[in-house]
């Protein structure tokens, strides 16, 4: 368990800072199109700066992540407490 929090703490921080520059990188805007036909004027589209698209994505990525996790441990925590308890394996005795 020690080593996933290091590696977490070796992993997390140059994500970190490579979402962050690639934010403050990234402040012109851009057009956010939910139409795949038209993509020279879409139905749907908004005019954003291309960092809040980064930070919204990476946000989304956290919860669906976080959500993932939970329902893991939830199911994993139903299993052990409905599995039947351990024998020792061995037969049992005959008169």
């Amino acid at each position: 368990m020690m080593t996933v929090k290091l590696l977490r703490w070796i992993v997390l921080p140059p994500i970190v800072l490579l979402a962050m520059a690639l934010a403050v990188a990234n402040r012109a805007p851009v057009t956010f199109s939910l139409d795949p036909f038209d993509p020279v004027s879409p139905a749907i589209g908004l005019e954003v700066p291309l960092f809040l698209i980064v930070l919204v994505s990476v946000l989304v990525g956290i919860l669906v992540g976080g959500m993932g996790a939970w329902a893991q441990a939830k199911r994993k925590a139903t299993r052990t407490k409905a599995a039947p308890p351990q024998t020792s394996g061995l037969p049992a005795l005959r008169d």
